[in-house]
């Protein structure tokens, strides 16, 4: 009887896959409006064997040259839409964006792990409202100057990190942004990087940006196999879906509960979530708000820093200019801070070729067309996951000229110049959906990377012959894009500004 129940539900789930692939394919067969251009599809499947596996950002950007700044996919039935120029992005997701700021509800990310409730995935509507108002009350750039002191505290204790193990400049930095944004968003003071607050935070993080990754999952396009039975092949997503849902409540609760502590005996708190509860938020609000500006800076602060110190690394003379600068400015007696932001205008535009040469995020989250648009005279069906590529804006060659070299220079005014477009307006998202954590994330890059210019030298490793030995650029595939490991030295550029280190960190 077992059996029979069994093979029925199989049988029931495999026609129901069957008849809504047909009406798909049919419905599209029949629709006669004129679509962007893009790779042929295939019967039924579409454009699934099309989309890549590894840094499909550079494939969409390269067909940029053989269909367009506009491309259009179909996969098993679910439309997609590829925008390879800022132009593009800012007429749709700027200009249009009553209609084009929903998200695409990734089935894994969102329906079986919960990041539905994170801003960054939730639905367009009245919840992600309320994310929003909240985030940007707190997230402003005038709010967040209060943040300022905790940063460069952080930023000196990373700078002590950096002297007593250069090696591993890489997760040093992550245990030193941790500690700073906790404090920041929390009010918990982080002192073991082996605390189970930070790698539960670490996994649930990993978990999280594999499912957000668009490809990786092929039930993110075609919904219904989240029906079939979970001992199917291919089916495997569900069980590590549950996994990395219990990751993310406990990534919620742990420092969560920690504060709602502190405030429960009186301790001082005036962190992000301490503020919220105080003003009587509601709590999953509050924890789903706290948990993601938390996650998210992190992530994104470690990869940019991995950037920093590859670039550093690469080019000799960009990092002597910004060190001059900042001597010009700030002697040999002082650290920067961020009141000497406008007037080290190299190292501000260092900061900006950082982001653009090697994006982050090179292809921005996806978007989701609410109704029927027309566009330039292509049809844009409602359902379709819009994408912004970033990584294409970064090398569109009318934006930026050498757009694959590292230039700080040419953010720098000169008379008769015209400047380039500003990295921060497309690195951090696009829209109403762009990064709330934007004037937080910026401070934070400033200050740490002007300090770290102000105290080190970064150079090659040298081979046995005295050689420099240049890491190459590469970069793991991922939604929040980290460099492969690399060796670089990292000394201090002199006794003072050893000496300095230590007196700042009194």
């Amino acid at each position: 009887m077992d059996r029979l129940l069994l093979s029925d539900r199989f049988h029931g789930a495999a026609l129901a896959v069957f008849v809504v692939l047909l009406v798909r394919v049919l419905s599209s067969w029949f629709n006669k409006q004129k679509y962007p251009p893009g790779p042929r599809p295939w019967p039924i499947i579409g454009n699934a064997f099309d989309i890549p596996k590894e840094e499909a950002w550079v494939t969409y950007a390269n067909w940029k040259h053989k269909y367009g700044d506009i491309v259009y996919m179909n996969v098993v039935g679910t439309p997609m839409v590829i925008l390879n120029s800022y132009q593009d992005c800012v007429n749709l997701f700027e200009k249009r964006s009553e209609i084009y700021s929903d998200r695409h509800q990734l089935i894994v990310a969102s329906t079986l792990m919960g990041w539905d409730n994170a801003i960054t995935l939730c639905p367009y509507g009245d919840k992600w409202r309320k994310y929003r108002k909240i985030c940007a009350q707190s997230m402003k750039r005038e709010v967040v100057k209060q943040f300022q002191p905790v940063q460069e505290k952080g930023a000196v204790h990373y700078l002590k990190m950096l002297l007593d193990d250069p090696s591993n400049f890489k997760s040093n930095f992550r245990f030193a942004a941790t500690r700073s944004i906790m404090w920041n968003m929390y009010g918990v003071e982080i002192t073991d990087p082996k605390d189970i607050i930070v790698g539960t935070t670490e996994e649930a993080v990993k978990y999280a940006l594999q499912a957000a990754m668009p490809g990786n999952f092929l039930v993110d396009f075609f919904p219904p196999l989240l029906h079939l039975p979970e001992w199917l092949p291919g089916m495997a997503f569900k069980k590590w879906a549950r996994k990395g849902r219990k990751l993310t409540q406990d990534m919620l609760d742990l420092p969560y509960n920690v504060t709602v502590k502190d405030l429960e005996e009186g301790n001082p708190n005036t962190s992000f979530t301490a503020i919220a509860l105080e003003k009587g938020k509601d709590v999953d609000i509050i924890k789903w708000c706290s948990g993601t500006v938390f996650s998210a800076a992190v992530d994104t602060s470690v990869a940019t820093m991995q950037i920093f110190f590859l670039a550093m690394t690469l080019h000799q003379e960009c990092q002597k200019r910004a060190q001059q600068e900042i001597d010009a400015v700030c002697g040999n007696g002082r650290l920067p801070s961020l009141e000497d932001r406008e007037r080290l205008p190299y190292v501000e535009a260092l900061m900006k070729e950082v982001l653009r040469w090697q994006p982050v995020v090179p292809m921005a989250l996806p978007h989701r067309l609410m109704q029927d648009d027309v566009y330039n005279d292509l049809f844009l069906p409602a359902g379709s996951i819009v994408l912004g590529n970033s990584w294409a804006i970064s090398r569109d060659p009318d934006l930026f000229e050498n757009a694959d070299s590292f230039i700080p220079e040419r953010y720098l005014p000169q008379d008769g110049k015209v400047l380039p477009l500003d990295p921060l307006k497309f690195a951090f998202g696009y829209g109403r959906r762009i990064c709330a954590g934007i004037h937080y994330a910026e401070n934070m890059m400033f200050i740490t990377m002007s300090r770290i210019l102000a105290a080190f030298n970064i150079k090659p490793p040298l081979d046995e012959s005295g050689n420099d030995i240049l890491p190459e650029a590469k970069f793991e595939s991922l939604l929040v894009r980290e460099v492969v490991p690399f060796a670089c030295s990292i000394k201090p550029r002199s006794q003072a500004a050893q000496a300095l280190i230590h007196t700042s960190l009194a």
